[in-house]
């Protein structure tokens, strides 16, 4: 005789186990679907971030390119107003002009010895300038002021001879002559820039109040891009 073994009811059904088992799957599938969707559509604008961040991150390469543009534009500005003024060039742009070289005389000018010259002046203004933007980093600044504390100053001599006096004050005053020195030199170098700058194009010369604006703009962009390139130029290295 026969005896059923009744089934146990906390097994869980065989039956539906084929049934979930597609759902994971179709799931599975629309999501990673979902994802090479999205990614497609934005992988123009993560390739165009990715573009733009190599330009204004510092370090990358764009941002070397970018330093080293704005550099040689600024300095190629600037040496059209050195050009004008020391060598009585014609200008070298036709903005703001009357007259200027024109393409042949541009074909021309790799060959003039003295617009080498100018273009020498004029970049060794732009990096003079340029170092009085940028001043120190703030660390050279906190290492040299740290070293200058541990050198306490006496006081004053009373009843020494004179050279004991001059030799306090060569102590106390240490350091300040080259200081005063460097500012000195900017601030030549300064005033070579803004005199050529505008003798080469003087904004008061036209009468229309927007000719007067636009060129005095053009002169403080002329004189502050080569400026501004080399102080990013020189923060990557």
């Amino acid at each position: 005789m026969k005896f059923l073994t009744p089934k146990n009811k906390s097994q869980p059904n065989s039956e539906s186990l084929p049934q979930s088992q597609p759902k994971k799957t179709s799931s599975s599938i629309l999501e990673l679907l979902a994802q090479w969707i999205v990614t497609l559509v934005s992988l123009p604008v993560l390739f165009v971030s990715y573009i733009v961040a190599q330009f204004v991150t510092p370090g990358t390469s764009g941002y070397k390119l970018v330093g080293a543009i704005g550099f040689w534009i600024g300095t190629l500005l600037s040496t059209d107003s050195i050009w004008q003024v020391l060598f009585q060039g014609k200008p070298i742009f036709p903005w703001f002009e009357t007259e200027w070289i024109g393409w042949i005389g541009w074909l021309q000018l790799p060959f003039n010895l003295l617009f080498w010259i100018s273009f020498g002046i004029s970049a060794l203004v732009q990096v003079m300038e340029a170092r009085t933007l940028r001043g120190k980093d703030p660390q050279q600044a906190r290492n040299e002021f740290e070293e200058s504390k541990q050198y306490t100053l006496g006081t004053k001599p009373t009843g020494n001879i004179d050279l004991t006096v001059a030799l306090w004050g060569d102590y106390k005053r240490a350091g300040l002559k080259e200081r005063y020195t460097g500012g000195a030199i900017a601030l030549f170098f300064w005033l070579i820039d803004i005199i050529t700058t505008f003798v080469g194009r003087w904004p008061f010369q036209y009468t229309n109040p927007l000719s007067i604006i636009a060129c005095f703009g053009y002169n403080i962009v002329a004189m502050m891009a080569g400026e501004i390139g080399y102080s990013i130029w020189k923060l990557t290295k």
